[in-house]
This record gives structure tokens, C-alpha cells and sequence, in this order.
């Protein structure tokens, strides 16, 4: 295959590929506004393919045709450049020198337009102009990648550009010297234009930057990575054959494809000796320039939930351990929490060296509040205009630390429940719209986290006081009433003490006192010692009904059969008193109450049943044996029912019970 035929095939491959990327672009500039921008370079470049393709295949055009080819494409270029720079950063606001590298770039531009136009200069003054026109392309390919360096789509327009404005400085500076483009440079350069083109076409299908853009299709992580690993492989294979098949024969391969390779390394190999950068990074390259997105947010999402449902409120190192899912999700080396506690942020926990750091910090402070006001994540140090605008209001022990990467929010609510500051990762990368996006999730999750627990232990400390308050009631109650029978004896005994009768009635009273404070001590202390002994339930039953006689409505015993019971007699006593006196409270004077005890097929039961006003399953099932819930709002500290079933239970027997409102409830014990 002769020069001609290579060069033909290759300017028809980069014309068709451009214009396939134009059509792209075409169709993805509908949704996506900075797309518009890049078309016009893209428009360029592709007038340029299809007048060398012409060239070559058609009609060959004169030499001011193809240098004007050359031109409108290097300047269309530029416009496309300067463009998405201007709207990134306002002119007003560029730096002096790239003013005048932009006054110097529109001057370069006129001077070749005129000359190739008019016809004034040499072939070797175009050259120059041309050459220093791609020398100006590289400055502004670099300021658009420097100031635009959020946008992967961005870094691989940047990384494309440079190759190709660098080798038309190539090609042009060795025309200067030499007189002289070789034929196979031709060729080079559009398989590099080719290379460029299905570049930026993969990379505007696969790089979603834009929130509100719908991109044709996305690479999950999983297939990314297998699928590069067998690109890479194929690449390889087919590297090795292109060079056996060179070897054996140098026509349209050996020349246009295998240039194209050599090219590719050579440029790949030019990157890995100058940057040292690009060598460290080299892990991370593939999640920023081959994903879709840095992160997968499914994937973290999903992780960082599971962190959260993982940690125990009560545990002492609650903190410590929100602060390690904190620097996990975002890969942060180390951190720092700090908590909201009235009117200052305090250091909770900490594994960063924070030099000059107070021991709190006041509610007040400028950067507190732009925090709370803007859900702001401060980048200390950064680059960029847009992140680093409030850096001014950070304290300096935050802004002169280098290793703090971002500081952010804790916000629920419209609360700032505290903020935490974050350490720069290993790989330390610039922060983007992701880190951040994903921070602000996560941090807000983190907050609501923060703020149950903060509410838990508020609520438990209150339940703690009331229930001391109500029991302290309650036992006072007994006491009192303890007290003032001893307090009549002893009125009552200088004036009769001599009395038999009243002698007799004071030691009854005594006992009576004495065995109510014990009951009282044992009620509220399981772990007596429990003194099991065996006796009859119709013999404890009858004591019971006696002792609650002087109630309405009166009990009824019905023994139906008898049965031996072995507990401890005095605690059994008081449950089931509890349950009848329960029983009493609920049942209207004119009602009944009955105690029954009876053994059906092999299983012995003491039943105690009213007519009183019943209960609904839903306080059967949460609310009777709940401890310290009660229905007896002066009188009752709701621990009552929960001691009865758990000494019942602690005996081996089971508490069923059966109600219905205003029809009365049944308690039956069965003895196994």
C-alpha cells in the first residue's frame, strides 16, 4: 500500500470519527450548556480532517487552503478554550499576564489570517505564526484544566489538547528548521487526531459530570475494572502483533497503525518521566479518569448506613466511633470531633495533631455561623475560588494546619450539632463536588444520629428522676403510715400501760409495722434471700381474702381442689395480694371478685377473676407489666404487677390473662 492510499485512509478515519464525536456533542448539548462551547473547537478540527481528506482523496486543494485549514482550526480551538475559561472565571478577574497572553493570541491570530488572506509574509512566517497559535492553545489548554478541575471530562479534553497542539509545535518547528514535513509525520498526526477524537467520544459517554445531564450510558465500578483488565490484555496482544507484522511487512499497518502505537506509548512513557505525580497516583488514575463517577454512591451509601445502625449509643466510645466512620467513608487519614454543648463546641475525641486548638469554641464564631447559615465545608488551602471564599473566616489554627483537608458540618434540624475536621487522605486528592456532595450526606445523617442520642440520654435521665421521684413517694407513703401507728402507741402508752388489752394490741400493732417494712424492703429487693416452704394454696388463699375483707367489693374463695404449693410464702403472699387488691380497685363496689384454686388434667391453678372494667390487648400486651408504668396517677409507682409475674415466672408457673373493656379480666396461674 503507497503513501497516498495510508495517508487517504487516514485522514477518512479521523474525518469520520470527528464527526461522529461532533454529532455527540450535537446531540448532548441539548441538556448539557458547556458542551456548546467545546462543539466549536470539535467543528474545527473536523473542517480540518474533511479538507485534508479531500485533499487526498478528491480534489487536492492549494497550499492557502490547507494552511487556512490549519488556521481556522488552531482558532476555533481557541475560541472553544477561551470560552469555557470566561465562563469559569469572569475576564474582569484574569491574572495580567494571561490578559496579555490573550491580547498576544488575537494578535497572532489576525497576523496569519491577514498574511494567508492578503498574501503578505513567507510560508515560513505562516509556519511561525501557526506554530506559536498551537504554542498559545497550550497555554490556554492549561489554564482551562487548572481553573475547570472538578470536571474528569475536563482533564481528558486537557490531556487530549496537549498532545495534539504539542505535536503541530513538533511538526511546524521541525518545518522551520528543516523546510521540510516528512510524509510519514502526516500520518502521525492524523492518527493522533483520531486517537483525540474516539478519546473524547468515549469521554462524553462515560464521564457524568453534569447533575442535570443524561448521559447515554455509564460504567458501574465492578464492570469498569474487569473490563479494563481484559482492554489492557487485547491492547497488549495486539501491540505485539502489530510489531511481528511490521517486521514482516512495513505497508498500511506497519506505518499508519503502528505509528499510532508507538505514538501512544511514547506519549504514555514521556508523562511517567516527568511526572512523579502520575507515578505515585497510578491506583487512583483508573477511578478518575475511566469511572463515571469517583464514587459509587449506591455502595457507600449503603456502607455508611450499615456504620450507623453498627453503633451502640451506650457504649463509651460512641464518639470515637462516629468519628472513624466519619474518616472512613471519605478515606481521611484522621479527624476531629467536636459537639455542640449550649453556648460552645468542645473536642470530644481526637487522633489529629491540631496545634493552637482551644479547649472550646464559642457559638459566635464568623465560621460557626456561615457553617449553620450555608451548610458550608470549609477546604482549607484550596485552589479553587469557589470552595476556598470563606477560608477568610476560618482561625488560623485551621487555615496554617496543612493537614486538615475539609472541616464540615454536623446539621440537623437547623441545629448544628457539632462539625468535624478531617485529615488529608494517603493519595491526598483535590476536593470535588463528590466529596462534597457525599460528606453532606453523610454528615447529616451523622447529625440526626447525634442528635437521638443526645435525646436518649435526655429522656433517660428524665425517666430516671421520675421514677425516683415516684418510688421515694411511694416508700415514703409506707413509712409514714408505719410511723404513725407507732407514734398512737406510743401517745397511747404512758395512760395505758397498764392495760392488758392495750399491752396486747401494741404488740400486734409492733409485729404489724415490723412485717410491713420487711414486705416493703423485700418488694423492693429480688435478691433476698428466698426462704421456699411448702403449704397449701387454699390455706394462703384464705389468709389473703381475710386480710382484703376490708375492701368492696369483698372477695369469694372457691376451692374447687386443693394443691401443695413450695415458695417462699410471704412473697408469693404479696403477689398474688397485688393481683387481688388490683382486682378490687377495678371492680365497682356492687361487683364481684373471686379466688379460685382448682387442678385440671394434671395442671393446678389459682384463678382470680372480676367483673370490673377490663383492659384493652393493646395495655395487656405494653403497658400492664411494664415496670413503673401506672394507671394510679397519686397512689401507684407501677412496679406492682411486674414484681407478681416475675416471682410467678421465677417459680417455674405461668400468668395468663384475659380481658375485655368493661366486661372484667381473668389472671390465672398455672402451677406446672
Amino acid at each position: 500500500m503507497d503513501y497516498v492510499t495510508v495517508t487517504q485512509t487516514a485522514f477518512f478515519t479521523t474525518f469520520v470519527t470527528t464527526g461522529s464525536l461532533l454529532a455527540l456533542l450535537l446531540f448532548q448539548s441539548i441538556t448539557v450548556y458547556w458542551k456548546r462551547l467545546l462543539l466549536i473547537g470539535v467543528f474545527g478540527q473536523f473542517i480540518w480532517s474533511l479538507a485534508f481528506f479531500i485533499s487526498y482523496s478528491i480534489v487536492p486543494l492549494s497550499a492557502k487552503m490547507t494552511l487556512g485549514a490549519e488556521i481556522l482550526r488552531l482558532f476555533l480551538w481557541l475560541a472553544s478554550l477561551f470560552a469555557l475559561l470566561a465562563r469559569r472565571v469572569r475576564i474582569i478577574e484574569w491574572p495580567l499576564k494571561l490578559k496579555i497572553i490573550t491580547s498576544l493570541t488575537i494578535v497572532t491570530a489576525a497576523s496569519s489570517a491577514i498574511c494567508l488572506l492578503i498574501g503578505v509574509g513567507s510560508a515560513s512566517t505562516i509556519n511561525l505564526l501557526i506554530m506559536l497559535l498551537a504554542t498559545f492553545a497550550l497555554v490556554f489548554t492549561e489554564q482551562v484544566v487548572r481553573n475547570l478541575n472538578t470536571h474528569r471530562m475536563i482533564k481528558l479534553i486537557g490531556l487530549c489538547l496537549t498532545f495534539l497542539f504539542a505535536f503541530d509545535v513538533l511538526m511546524y518547528g521541525h518545518n522551520l528548521i528543516t523546510n521540510d514535513i516528512p510524509l510519514t509525520m502526516w500520518q502521525t498526526r492524523a492518527a493522533l487526531a483520531l486517537t483525540v477524537a474516539a478519546a473524547l467520544g468515549v469521554g462524553s459517554m462515560v464521564f457524568n459530570e453534569n447533575d442535570d445531564s443524561h448521559y447515554l450510558f455509564t460504567v458501574s465500578r465492578p464492570a469498569a475494572f474487569y473490563s479494563t483488565t481484559i482492554l489492557f490484555s487485547a491492547c497488549l496482544i495486539s501491540l505485539v502483533s502489530l510489531g511481528s507484522y511490521y517486521v514482516k511487512k512495513q505497508g498500511f499497518l506497519g506505518t499508519y497503525l503502528f505509528s499510532l502505537a508507538m505514538t501512544a506509548i511514547l506519549l504514555l512513557l514521556f508523562s511517567l518521566a516527568i511526572s512523579r505525580e502520575f507515578r505515585q497516583r497510578c491506583e487512583v488514575f483508573l477511578s478518575k479518569h475511566f469511572f463515571s463517577l469517583k464514587y459509587d454512591y449506591r455502595t457507600e451509601w449503603l456502607h455508611a448506613i450499615k456504620l450507623l445502625s453498627d453503633l451502640d449509643s451506650a457504649s463509651s466510645s460512641y464518639y470515637k466511633n462516629i468519628l472513624t466512620m466519619l474518616c472512613e467513608v471519605v478515606r481521611a487519614e484522621a479527624g476531629s470531633l467536636w459537639i455542640n454543648d449550649n453556648s460552645t463546641f468542645k473536642q470530644i475525641v481526637s487522633n489529629i495533631k491540631l496545634e493552637g486548638a482551644p479547649e472550646s469554641i464559642n457559638v459566635n464564631e464568623p465560621f460557626i455561623r456561615t457553617m449553620l447559615k450555608e451548610s458550608w465545608i470549609f477546604v482549607p488551602g484550596s485552589r479553587a475560588t469557589s470552595l476556598a471564599q470563606n477560608n477568610r473566616l476560618l482561625p488560623d489554627w485551621i487555615e496554617k494546619n496543612e493537614s486538615i483537608w475539609l472541616v464540615a458540618p454536623l446539621i440537623i434540624q437547623m441545629k448544628l450539632v457539632g462539625f468535624v475536621i478531617l485529615a488529608r487522605p494517603k493519595l491526598g486528592s483535590d476536593i470535588t463536588f463528590e466529596d462534597r456532595d457525599l460528606m453532606t450526606n453523610v454528615s447529616t445523617q451523622v447529625a440526626s444520629n447525634i442528635l437521638l442520642h443526645q435525646q436518649e440520654r435526655v429522656i433517660s435521665d428524665t425517666k430516671q428522676l421520675e421514677t425516683y421521684n415516684r418510688l421515694s413517694a411511694f416508700i415514703m407513703h409506707d413509712i409514714n403510715n408505719v410511723i404513725a401507728q407507732l407514734a398512737l402507741i406510743g401517745k397511747n402508752a404512758e395512760r395505758h400501760k397498764n392495760n392488758p388489752a392495750f399491752i396486747e394490741d401494741m404488740i400486734k400493732t409492733v409485729h404489724n409495722a415490723t412485717s410491713r417494712m420487711q414486705g416493703l424492703i423485700q418488694k423492693f429487693n429480688p435478691a433476698t434471700k428466698e426462704q421456699k416452704t411448702s403449704f397449701l394454696a387454699s390455706e394462703l388463699l384464705l389468709e389473703l381474702v381475710q386480710e382484703c375483707s376490708c375492701y368492696k367489693p369483698m372477695p369469694r374463695l372457691m376451692v374447687n381442689n386443693d394443691f401443695e404449693l413450695k415458695a417462699d410464702k410471704q412473697r408469693l403472699s404479696l403477689a398474688l395480694k397485688n393481683l387481688i387488691r388490683n382486682a378490687q380497685e377495678a371492680t365497682a363496689a356492687s361487683g364481684q371478685v373471686n379466688v379460685i384454686s382448682e387442678t385440671q388434667n394434671g395442671v393446678s391453678r389459682i384463678i382470680i377473676e372480676d367483673t370490673g372494667q377490663g383492659m384493652s390487648e393493646y395495655f395487656i400486651r405494653e403497658e400492664l407489666f411494664r415496670p413503673f408504668a401506672t394507671t394510679k396517677q397519686e397512689n401507684g409507682v407501677g412496679i406492682g404487677a411486674y414484681l407478681t409475674k416475675s416471682y410467678i415466672e421465677h417459680l417455674g408457673a405461668n400468668l395468663n390473662v384475659q380481658s375485655e373493656p368493661d366486661k372484667g379480666s381473668r389472671f390465672e396461674i398455672a402451677f406446672s
